[in-house]
């Protein structure tokens, strides 16, 4: 009856991260916290208190609540925490932390702190809490105070991220910092959230490949969603193709794939719902087509699946509810040995193959006028009958590529910043002497990018395809920037460099130049073409007005 009464009174703090972290920690499974006394770390010990799946131990000194923590983790062989207030309190819990840590027996320490605006501002009990438990926790998050979706997202997978780290097969202690805003003590939520609950499958553990396999087999739509990754890896994955409904990008895979065009013809299709997958493996890094990440995020009742080689949860979807710790290439074996497609799961790669087939032929019908489309059209046409190893920069070029390329493609897709594409191109030159490597990009990366010509032993089978518009041309086709009068000025950085001849002069490098079809041919003939001891250089010339129109009027073709 006491315990009845007990369920029907109990009401927990306004604060919606207290609330998202009460709620993950009972679902992961924490079942023992330590804490200690303190009015900024009020509203979590509070909520502990009322879930009633917690037991919650009162000490109040906090360098001996750590290690009590630590004894209740080493017995119980179950993660345990410890919570404290803000200020000083935490760093009383790093000699405890740091043991639990080496002892591989790590426990999750739960800070309570001031807004960031008071830290260092003569706040009573502030100081710079995140990451003031250095290396010795193998995770650090400070959650933020939710205003919206997004944020709360944000705080669900930073909870989820930090509870993971502390499951990992060394245990290691791992911190979560709670900024709490005034007023603190404001108990009037009547149920904690419904959170979502990330679990994780380790591959070097002994099943795993059963329970990788088990997440497809239980699938009647599944998908695999290929993010950059290595060429031998993406070679590999080419296999799935034969299993597995496949969507990918040049810079994960050897074959012509039309992904993005793909997503932009279903998102007109009256039976799009139909199309959708209802588990999705992603490997993996990142994809240029913004629209399928978009698209993953709008499966939202997919289980989502994400193969982490850092073990970090790169929540593409945010929708993830599987972690795959391991290699791409090992989880890529795995199911092209041990998954066998189903009569639902073939029916389901026939509708997608169906629909790619029908982007292809409105694709090819396509003739682009003279312009940067038409260049990498004809420059990825002289391609397929040359092996050679092709860089593409960021921005333009590289979503050319994911019209075009029917091949493996290098990009720096790490951070997908414009400086260093033409670098990389030079040293990969190098490396390979006795094969050609092209570079294909963009004014501004060029231009920023420059001094990599500057290097002495860069031979003639560096090619460079510049493609000159004057400006950043991608920002055309960014909705809503057009109505700013900055847009091509500042924005874009319009320049007055028509022509890179003197560099290339300066550098020793052989210049070509095209100013339409006729001369791009003949300078596409060459750039692949001609031996030379030095590198080449063909810059393609054209209107940026001109590009916008081909750019949006090639995408304008897949409506329906």
């Amino acid at each position: 009856m006491k315990n009845e009464q007990r369920q029907i009174n109990t009401m927990y703090s306004n604060k919606e991260n207290v609330n998202i972290l009460t709620a993950l920690l009972v679902a992961h499974g924490i079942r023992d916290i330590v804490v200690c006394p303190g009015s900024r770390n009020a509203p979590l010990v509070h909520n502990f208190n009322e879930c009633g799946d917690i037991r919650c131990h009162a000490v109040t000194d906090e360098r001996s609540a750590g290690f009590i923590a630590l004894g209740l983790r080493l017995q119980q062989q179950s993660p345990v925490a410890v919570c404290v207030t803000s200020g000083s309190a935490l760093l009383n819990v790093l000699p405890a932390a740091a043991e639990a840590t080496y002892q591989h027996t790590g426990i999750i320490v739960i800070s309570a702190d001031r807004p960031g605006a008071w830290i260092d501002q003569l706040d009573g009990q502030t100081l710079p809490q995140q990451e003031a438990l250095g290396r010795f926790v193998a995770e650090s998050v400070t959650l933020p105070e939710p205003h919206d979706d997004t944020e709360r997202w944000h705080c669900n997978r930073l909870v989820n991220e930090a509870l993971l780290a502390n499951k990992q097969m060394n245990h290691p202690s791992v911190h979560i910092n709670v900024p709490i805003s005034e007023p603190l003590f404001e108990f009037a939520v009547a149920t904690l959230p419904s959170e979502r609950v990330v679990s994780s499958i380790d591959s070097k553990e002994p099943d795993a490949d059963k329970s990788i396999l088990q997440l497809l087999e239980e699938s009647t739509r599944p998908m695999i969603v290929l993010g950059q990754m290595d060429k031998y890896t993406a070679m590999m994955a080419g296999e799935l193709r034969e299993k597995l409904t496949v969507l990918s990008e040049p810079l994960s895979s050897d074959e012509h794939v039309l992904t993005d065009q793909i997503l932009y013809v279903l998102a007109s299709e009256r039976n799009a719902d139909d199309y959708k997958p209802d588990c999705v493996i992603y490997l993996g890094g990142h994809t240029v087509s913004k629209r399928l990440r978009q698209y993953l995020r709008a499966c939202s009742e997919a289980r989502h699946v994400m193969v982490t080689e850092d073990y970090r949860l790169h929540d593409v979807s945010q929708h993830t509810s599987v972690l795959i710790y391991g290699r791409d290439i090992d989880v890529i074996k795995t199911i092209a040995e041990g998954y066998t497609d189903t009569e639902a799961s073939k029916a389901y790669r026939r509708q997608w193959e169906m629909l790619q087939e029908k982007v292809k032929q409105q694709h090819y019908a396509y003739e682009p006028e003279y312009s940067q489309m038409l260049a990498v059209r004809e420059f990825e046409k002289h391609m397929q009958e040359e092996k050679a190893h092709i860089y593409y920069a960021n921005s333009m070029s590289v979503r050319l590529a994911c019209i075009y390329a029917d091949h493996y493609c290098y990009c720096n897709r790490g951070l997908n910043g414009i400086e260093g594409s033409l670098s990389v191109a030079v040293g990969a030159s190098l490396a390979r002497k006795e094969e050609k490597v092209y570079c294909v990009i963009g004014d501004l990366s060029f231009l920023y990018d420059q001094n990599a010509l500057w290097q002495q032993q860069t031979g003639g089978n560096l090619r460079i395809l510049l493609l000159n518009n004057s400006q950043g041309g991608i920002f055309r086709n960014l909705r809503g920037l057009d109505k700013s009068t900055a847009r091509d000025t500042l924005v874009s950085a319009r320049h007055n460099v028509d022509s890179v001849e003197g560099t290339c002069r300066q550098y020793g490098v052989t210049y070509l130049r095209a100013t339409d079809a006729e001369t791009l041919a003949e300078g596409l003939q060459k750039l692949c073409g001609m031996e030379s001891r030095c590198p080449v250089l063909l810059e393609v010339k054209t209107d940026v007005d001109k590009d916008e129109q081909v750019f949006k009027s090639y995408y304008h073709k897949f409506r329906i």
